[in-house]
């Protein structure tokens, strides 16, 4: 069986080079970035320049644009990426996809105002990321679109299980150091993140739990797995360079259920391949040039031959 990887795309239509695939696996981030992209840049400005006044992007987005004006431009993202789904959906082979942080699939939070303090903040992520469905204005009526996410899906006698929209290290330890916006985090408060934490966990374990386990297994992350040297950001002007952003539930995935091959993206400063133990890691890239064809014997469950665009 041959497998088309698509990465990021961020609302540019891909140029499919290779023509024999049987299925294609895209790890989101479909819907475009053209109008948002510039402040979110700004945004990162802000935050590495202003680093002990943390701020949401949804509220640094909102005092710059208004809400109003943001639903506008969000709409008309979706719109294009929905038409890049529609022209996958058109080559009549099964899409595999999880959602990305850019495609408005975030789960509900009963918290109102991320920015009130840490908690609040911090909370809110572990609920958004909860969200078990991609957007329906993105895949609707498309036969061909595979929703993953929280998903078992079985193709060609190989279980496909999907997670997606996380944009940082989920770890609750990591991610207190890095977000620093007002009070400190009471033992209650502690509490309650390490439970939604283990929500996600408890949730894509029970996935695995419904997978065959006689046939092999294909992780698809929006997200790369943490700290591998895919995963690192390279960019000076961000106010991450040189850390590790990637998931830390995907590479606890990869270690426990060891799945033959662990798709994912997100980190737009990295295409290649890496390994966590058995599993063999690949990050397609970011653009319309973002592909990579991967051979698999279904019998033997391994990766015969992998091959990059160049």
């Amino acid at each position: 069986m041959n497998l088309l990887l698509i990465g990021d795309l961020h609302g540019r239509k891909p140029r499919v080079h290779f023509k024999n695939f049987d299925a294609i696996i895209q790890v989101g981030d479909v819907a475009s970035d053209k109008e948002l992209a510039p402040w979110t840049k700004k945004w990162f400005k802000y935050i590495k320049e202003n680093p002990e006044e943390s701020i949401s992007l949804d509220k640094f987005l909102v005092s710059k644009l208004g809400r109003k004006r943001l639903k506008k431009m969000e709409k008309r993202s979706l719109n294009v990426g929905r038409k890049i789904l529609e022209y996958l959906n058109s080559f009549n082979k099964p899409v595999f996809i999880v959602p990305g942080n850019w495609d408005e699939s975030y789960g509900e939070s009963k918290i109102k105002n991320p920015d009130k303090d840490t908690y609040s903040y911090l909370k809110a992520f572990y609920d958004w990321w909860l969200g078990d469905k991609i957007n329906p204005k993105l895949i609707k009526g498309l036969k061909n679109i595979k929703d993953c996410q929280y998903k078992l899906r079985k193709f060609k006698g190989i279980n496909f299980i999907g997670y997606g929209l996380v944009s940082a290290p989920e770890d609750l330890s990591i991610r207190k150091k890095g977000f620093k916006i007002n009070g400190k985090i009471n033992k209650k408060q502690w509490k309650i993140l390490e439970k939604s934490y283990s929500k996600i966990i408890v949730k894509l374990d029970g996935v695995f739990k419904e997978a065959d386990k006689k046939l092999p297994i294909i992780f698809i992350s929006h997200n790369i797995p943490y700290k591998t040297k895919l995963d690192i950001i390279t960019d000076k002007k961000s106010y991450a360079y040189k850390k590790h952003l990637g998931s830390f539930i995907a590479r606890r995935f990869c270690i426990k259920y060891k799945p033959i091959l662990c798709i994912g993206g997100h980190i737009h400063d990295h295409k290649g391949k890496d390994k966590i133990g058995k599993t063999i890691v690949i990050n397609p890239g970011f653009g319309s040039n973002a592909q990579v064809l991967v051979e698999v014997d279904n019998e033997k469950g391994k990766i015969k031959n992998i091959k990059f665009l160049k």
